[in-house]
């Protein structure tokens, strides 16, 4: 091979060379493209979940002192938010086949003729009222969903009645009284009494001062960081219990319960009719302890009383609140934590 071929070989890989850099860069154009794309696309979806219609009706009272909210519904969800000042704000979402309507629409100002709906003001006392006169809205898909948002004073008392949907109560300081056959119920940031009777649906309590009481036929009841007393009463589902100070009772027909206590103060009460209890506390508190189950798991140290496999009854470290725990045929199991 000559030097002249040897000139002409390189300049052909070279060139080669120069092509596969090409495409290469060529490629990377589109995949930057297709990226910037994509994320273009993706910023455009996030502004347009944010951007949210304005309430299809608003409607502003002023009250005089603490003031009442009472509520009755069927299948509409309500969320109240307690704010400073005495102006009541209720805002009424509407939607169709799931898209958000902001404005007045002959064809749903049509639907909504369906509907029994009443948000007014007597004396102190806020009613709102929404009933569905039959099911000519969800005919031909062209079904309509009502919720409310409702901002009153931070010390309002309110009354929920509910065939259906959730309610939730944020930052309420005040009397809290809930009736639902269905639906979730979320209580948050609040202070006073919760008294809650639910067919079915969830409840969720976090961060109360006050008193609770739960009876439920069904779903999960579930209370973190409360400061006062607690009282659940449910047919079904499972009892979670958090970080609370306080007086506690909690009873289950079928489902389990679990609780994990930061502090005990008062006695407290957990029985099932078949599922198991579990339950951490401090370790080196004085208590009194009456634990029956199928079986009884436990460490105890300083203990003074009876123990078997499926019964401890007596006192550790001298003595102190109750802690009852009381199964059928499930398990209980306490733990101590240092």
């Amino acid at each position: 091979m000559n030097k002249w071929s040897y000139f002409f070989t390189g300049t052909e890989v070279g060139l080669l060379e120069l092509s596969i850099f090409n495409s290469i860069m060529k490629n990377s154009k589109l995949v930057v493209l297709g990226l910037s794309l994509a994320l273009f696309f993706a910023f455009v979806q996030q502004v347009s979940a944010l951007i949210q219609a304005d309430p299809y009706l608003t409607k502003e009272f002023t009250l005089s002192g603490k003031g009442n909210l009472e509520v009755e519904t069927s299948g509409s969800s309500v969320s109240v938010t307690g704010v400073s000042g005495n102006q009541v704000i209720v805002d009424m979402i509407v939607k169709r086949n799931g898209k958000e309507i902001g404005s007045t629409d002959a064809e749903v100002e049509k639907l909504l003729e369906n509907y029994i709906l009443d948000i007014s003001k007597s004396g102190n006392t806020i009613s709102l009222k929404v009933k569905s006169k039959s099911n000519d809205g969800w005919k031909n898909g062209n079904n309509l969903s009502l919720s409310f948002k409702v901002q009153a004073p931070i010390e309002i008392s309110s009354q929920f009645q509910s065939s259906g949907g959730s309610i939730s109560i944020d930052n309420l300081k005040g009397s809290q009284q809930i009736s639902t056959s269905g639906g979730s119920i979320r209580v948050v940031n609040s202070s006073g009494t919760v008294t809650s009777k639910s067919s079915g649906g969830s409840f969720s309590l976090t961060d109360f001062e006050g008193q609770v009481d739960v009876q439920s036929s069904g779903g999960a009841v579930k209370i973190a960081d409360l400061r006062g007393s607690v009282s659940v009463n449910t047919s079904g589902g499972s009892v979670t219990l958090e970080d609370i100070t306080g007086k506690i009772t909690a009873s289950t027909s079928g489902g389990s319960i679990r609780a994990k206590l930061l502090a005990i103060e008062e006695d407290l009460s957990f029985k099932s009719s078949g599922g198991s209890i579990s339950a951490e506390v401090p370790a080196g508190l004085g208590l009194n302890l009456d634990l029956r189950g199928g079986r009884v798991n436990t460490h105890l140290k300083n203990f003074d009383g009876e123990m078997k496999k499926d019964l401890i009854v007596g006192k550790m470290n001298g003595g102190g609140p109750l802690i009852s725990m009381q199964s059928s045929g499930g398990s209980i199991s306490l733990e101590f934590m240092d």
